[in-house]
């Protein structure tokens, strides 16, 4: 009987405890071509994953598709397969946060569905501090402008987050606002609610790609660039704090 798992495809094997997990599988190539002795990434539906080292640290990096019910599918099955450490890498829509900067979140508002099935929304969504700790000082040494605070995480991406492209409507962003949230992203509060309920450290780093109101984007050049330094950040501060355990 196999103990390949249903979505990702994988066994045990082939899994290392610190993990990088993206919503875009195009991703997962870009991350294992900073890693060494890259295993055959293994590819199913928006999963994708592959494993190799770091300085000589194995890491996984996978892909879980757009929003929290795909993402919660890889998370779970990572954790099953052996992961310690999960941190979200990617982009998110800055409210408060300047486009350029670099977002790892205190904690998540939770305006999507599906953390709901795993704790009631009394419960608030924070990431493990000490990991969000190591990805901080690893930004601040790849000279990223690192923000900490809020975001807030949706399940619809055009009503939510750009009406704009899709009609005349705009976002009312008081509420966020007046919260000081930072940021908006559709993984992060799940993220963090599974790393609780699932018992390990999980975090998020990811780049200010949009802003949200008037909504504009980055150039794709300045963004490449950005990410590239951002995702080196995200391994480097995983590893360290993989050092620490």
């Amino acid at each position: 009987m196999s103990n390949e798992t249903l979505y990702l495809k994988c066994k045990p094997d082939d899994i290392a405890p610190l993990v990088l997990i993206s919503g875009d599988p195009a991703r997962v190539a870009r991350v294992a071509a900073l890693l060494n002795g890259v295993s055959p990434v293994k590819q199913n539906r928006e999963f994708a994953v592959a494993t190799g080292a770091y300085n000589g640290v194995p890491v996984t990096v996978a892909s879980g598709g757009i929003g929290a019910p795909s993402t919660a599918i890889a998370i779970h099955e990572l954790v099953q397969l052996g992961a310690k450490a999960i941190v979200r890498i990617g982009t998110m829509m800055g409210v408060g946060a300047p486009m350029q900067s670099v977002m790892i979140p205190t904690g998540a508002v939770r305006y999507e569905g599906t953390s709901a099935r795993y704790l009631p929304l009394a419960f608030p969504a924070v990431p493990d501090e000490r990991l969000s700790r190591a990805l901080a000082e690893a930004g601040q040494k790849r000279d990223l402008d690192v923000r900490r605070g809020l975001t807030a995480t949706y399940d619809a991406f055009y009503p939510d987050m750009a009406p704009s492209l899709v009609s005349d409507e705009t976002l009312d962003l008081t509420a966020l606002q007046r919260a000081r949230v930072l940021t908006m992203d559709m993984e992060s509060a799940l993220v963090f609610v599974l790393g609780t309920v699932l018992g390990i450290a999980a975090a998020s780093m990811c780049l200010v790609t949009v802003q949200a109101e008037p909504y504009r984007h980055l150039d794709a050049d300045i963004r490449a660039e950005l990410d590239d330094r951002t995702v080196r950040a995200a391994v480097d501060g995983l590893v360290a704090f993989g050092s620490q355990e």
